[in-house]
C-alpha cells in the first residue's frame, strides 16, 4: 500500500477515535476504562504526532467495546 494511503487511515481513525471520545464526551480516563485500554496507550491513539495505530484485531474490540460500527472509524467528518 502506497505510504500516503496508509498515512491518510491511520490519521483517519485516530481522529475519528477522538470524535468517538468528544461524542460521548469521555475524559482519557473513561475512555481507557470503557476500551479496556492503558490511559497512555490511549494517549498514543488520539495522538496524530505518534506513530502507534490500533491493529484491526483491537479495532474491532473497541467497536464492541464502544458499540458502533466499524465503519465509523472510517468516516470523512462533515
Amino acid at each position: 500500500m502506497d505510504d500516503n494511503l496508509s498515512n491518510y487511515y491511520c490519521n483517519l481513525v485516530k481522529k475519528n477515535l477522538k470524535r468517538l471520545k468528544n461524542e460521548r464526551n469521555w475524559s482519557i480516563t473513561k475512555m481507557a476504562l470503557v476500551l479496556g485500554l492503558s490511559e497512555s496507550y490511549l494517549g498514543h491513539l488520539l495522538s496524530l504526532k505518534s506513530p502507534k495505530t490500533p491493529s484491526i484485531q483491537l479495532l474491532g474490540a473497541i467497536c464492541g467495546r464502544a458499540n458502533v460500527q466499524i465503519t465509523y472509524f472510517f468516516e470523512n467528518e462533515k
